[in-house]
């Protein structure tokens, strides 16, 4: 649930005054000793109430998506990306200087990026840091610089930054520290005090700024993060290192119903199979055979192995876990039916091999010249289809299960070639890959074609030639996601208006290239009325994806409804065992 919160408190001190930075937000400001300076280690700390806070709000922040799907993940993001940024950290312990800690933060953040709102993060990091480097202590001054390079960095990272985003709750951060810096504020926590108002301000108007925002009925998602953050940092600074708890933010009269976030909250699996990542054995493979119930092998590999994560069920699963023994874990599932796609890394080696930033593990001894192709995939089915296909790599991921930027180039980095073309065939993804090329790889360069869904990524790989330069691999490849059109079907998980039409908890969406186009009772439905609104004729090729909440027979019979309304039209079926989409479509 989003919290609903009293006055942060300042640590010991009298109150002052009454400050309200909108009208449902009031707090009581309170003096505290007057703190000139930050020391390295108070920017520690900081950090770590910045984590614990984004958890706190974790949920909530997933639950404000402007589409009611069961995908949200921008808290999600946030957090896994200021993870990486404190692992990094307490990595560099020895490191004493608050320059060198922002740096140490912004390094790890850099290369645990994942989605959109942690690549911002990231880039809002990597500004902070740049902005207080070379510096022993953070005085006023120094903090308003920080923010002010965090601001230009965050809308840097977005080639058409949107006022109404988190882009807009940074920089009303950054304008309340350069007020209260002119007005002769030398009380640096309390200036941070400042900027945290002036987020929690910005958030509020989000919705004024963005018109999506205002029909959904939410704040942005990522500005709620950056407030979260900021404010965790803040309760850390003044004293406050207790178990994180209310901030103070009421629902400001936009955030949806607090008794909602539950329903879209992440699969924790997948949050939990990230906390720690250090030790032992990351394990993961595919089984293939008959009626796999993903209760029953979760239950088995819980006994044997620590954070599972399965995906899919049915005649295929893909198995995520971490073990001091992946024989162990191998070993069940070959009991349990064929097995594939197997992949083991050392996580005790490559934390101690963590160096650059990246894991040269994943580097083999020779790099050729040549192009290859990664794509991120999610569902075994669909994954499957990307490798015989051609690609070298798969990284698992899509819809809540983005990777990192990391995990993109350790993939890019295991195919030996030195020019690697990566297809993150997720909105969601695309920055990511686009961060992942910015990375030092050492003679291996990383292009992006910005493939939006997997049948995008499908239709790209027909464009792809490894006999040809990556330029032209590049040009056909995008022509080749660019000649499809994708349908999305996803059932709504709250009631919501989108694109003007009144959603209901329950009914399922056909989304087609981002527009909302049909609302029905069951997914078939939502396939057909969905697909009528494409430009299908009668020589289109229809190519239907059914995930793991579909089955063979039920997508069988939606073929046949589409090969008799489309007479001519080619239709094909695939077992995709996606998540939360029942079916991907595309039309060509």
């Amino acid at each position: 649930m989003i919290p609903e919160i009293a006055a942060p408190a300042r640590g010991v001190g009298k109150p002052s005054v009454l400050y309200s930075a909108h009208t449902d937000i009031a707090r009581f400001i309170m003096t505290t000793t007057s703190t000139t300076v930050l020391h390295g280690s108070d920017l520690r700390q900081a950090m770590l109430g910045a984590a614990a806070y984004m958890e706190l709000y974790r949920d909530a922040a997933n639950a404000l998506n402007v589409f009611p799907v069961p995908d949200g993940d921008t808290g999600t993001n946030m957090l896994l990306t200021l993870r990486a940024g404190i692992e990094q950290m307490n990595k560099d312990a020895d490191l004493e200087s608050a320059g060198e800690v922002a740096e140490s933060i912004a390094t790890g953040a850099f290369w645990g990026a994942r989605g959109n709102s942690g690549v911002i993060l990231s880039q809002l990091l990597r500004g902070f840091a740049d902005g207080v480097a070379g510096s022993e202590t953070i005085e006023t001054s120094d903090a308003v610089a920080a923010f002010r390079s965090a601001t230009d960095s965050a809308y840097g990272a977005v080639s058409q930054p949107r006022e109404g985003t988190m882009l807009s709750v940074i920089r009303g951060a950054s304008d309340a520290s350069v007020r209260a810096n002119d007005a002769g504020e030398r009380d640096v926590i309390a200036l941070w005090q400042i900027a945290y108002d002036g987020a929690i301000e910005a958030l509020a108007l989000t919705p004024e700024q963005l018109p999506v925002l205002k029909e959904a009925g939410v704040v942005d998602s990522g500005g709620l993060g950056v407030v979260a953050i900021i404010g965790g940092a803040l309760r850390h600074l003044q004293g406050d290192m207790g178990p994180a708890h209310d901030l103070g933010l009421r629902s400001m009269g936009n955030l949806i119903d607090p008794t909602q976030t539950a329903s879209v909250s992440i699969d924790s699996d997948f949050l939990e199979a990230h906390e720690e990542e250090e030790f032992g054995y990351c394990t993961q493979f595919v089984i293939h055979g008959r009626e796999l119930s993903v209760d029953v092998l979760r239950a088995g590999l819980d006994a044997i192995a620590d954070s599972t994560v399965i995906i899919g069920g049915g005649s295929a699963v893909r198995v995520h876990v971490h073990t001091e023994d992946p024989g162990a874990a191998l070993t069940f599932g070959v009991a349990h039916g064929d097995i594939d796609e197997v992949k083991i890394d050392n996580m005790s080696l490559q934390n101690r091999d963590w160096t650059t930033g990246h894991r040269e593990r994943a580097r083999p001894d020779e790099i050729r010249p040549g192009v290859s192709v990664i794509a991120v995939a999610s569902g075994p089915g669909i994954a499957a289809l990307f490798q015989d296909a051609g690609c070298a790599a798969i990284v698992p991921g899509g819809q809540t299960l983005n990777p990192s930027a990391s995990e993109i180039i350790d993939a890019a980095l295991s195919t030996g070639t030195t020019d690697v073309i990566v297809l993150p065939n997720n909105g969601n993804v695309i920055l990511t890959a686009g961060q992942a090329t910015e990375a030092d790889t050492e003679g291996v360069n990383l292009h992006v074609v910005n493939t939006r869904s997997m049948p995008q990524g499908t239709a790209a790989m027909l464009g792809f030639n490894p006999e040809v330069p990556v330029a032209d691999n590049l040009t056909s490849m995008d022509l080749a996601a660019a000649s499809i059109e994708t349908l999305e079907v996803t059932q709504a998980v709250r009631d919501s208006i989108v694109d003007g039409q009144s959603v209901s908890e329950g009914q399922f969406m056909a989304i087609l290239d981002g527009s909302l186009v049909a609302l029905t009772p069951d997914p078939e439905s939502a396939v057909i009325d969905g697909i009528a609104h494409s430009s299908i004729d009668e020589d289109s090729i229809i190519t239907l994806y059914w995930g793991d909440t579909a089955d063979e027979e039920r997508a069988a019979r939606l073929s046949e409804a589409l090969e008799t309304s489309y007479r001519g039209a080619e239709v094909d079926v695939y077992a995709g065992g996606q998540p939360h989409y029942p079916y991907l479509v595309s039309v060509e």
